[in-house]
């Protein structure tokens, strides 16, 4: 009768130790999942990064093309405004001949 016990212990710690394998290799196969998921999720941040700097990066250009227009706008103005003052100025000149 010891015997049998014996060997249904040794038979219950085999089984136990089985399936302590199987559960180690299934979490081991989860973590090698979780590990990839990272990394295409990193890679995935590391595009858009990439993507906000090219577009942080248009931004400033269309800033400093906007800041050019409005530049050249003022200049514009200021130069239809003397055009029109010298206008004005030869009118009455010639005005008074």
């Amino acid at each position: 009768m010891a015997e049998i016990t014996n060997e249904m212990i040794l038979q219950a710690i085999k089984e136990l130790a089985e399936q302590l394998k199987n559960h180690a290799e299934e979490t081991n196969q989860r973590f090698e999942q979780m590990d990839q998921r990272f990394e295409q999720t990193n890679h995935q941040l590391t595009e858009i990064n990439e993507r906000l700097s090219q577009v942080e990066q248009k931004i400033v250009q269309m800033d400093k093309q906007l800041t050019d227009v409005a530049n050249g706008q003022k200049i514009l103005v200021e130069e239809l405004f003397e055009n029109k003052k010298e206008i004005k100025r030869v009118k009455n000149v010639l005005n008074i001949y």
